[in-house]
């Protein structure tokens, strides 16, 4: 597991208000640059398809932990959907 990926998963299981504190934070640690608006498109240039990939997946982890589903309840709906496998 990278580093990123290891402050990702701590960064998911934060409140969201600390989420921000930790947000300002990481701004502050940004090299100083005059142009903002280069920055910001050279920091966007740098994430790959996959760490979007990645990011997208985060998003929708916590998204979907909003609901309360079991394993059962899952593996019963992907069933009665695909029919089972085995």
């Amino acid at each position: 597991m990278t580093l990123q990926q290891q402050a990702y998963g701590l960064i998911d299981r934060l409140p969201d208000d600390s989420v921000q504190v930790v947000i300002q934070v990481m701004r502050r640690m940004l090299p100083r640059d005059k142009d903002v608006a280069r920055t910001a498109a050279r920091l966007s240039d740098s994430v790959t398809p996959k760490m979007k990939a990645y990011l997208r997946m985060q998003e929708l982890r916590k998204e979907t932990s909003k609901y309360d589903v079991s394993e059962a309840q899952r593996e019963a709906a992907m069933d009665e959907k695909f029919g089972t496998f085995g």
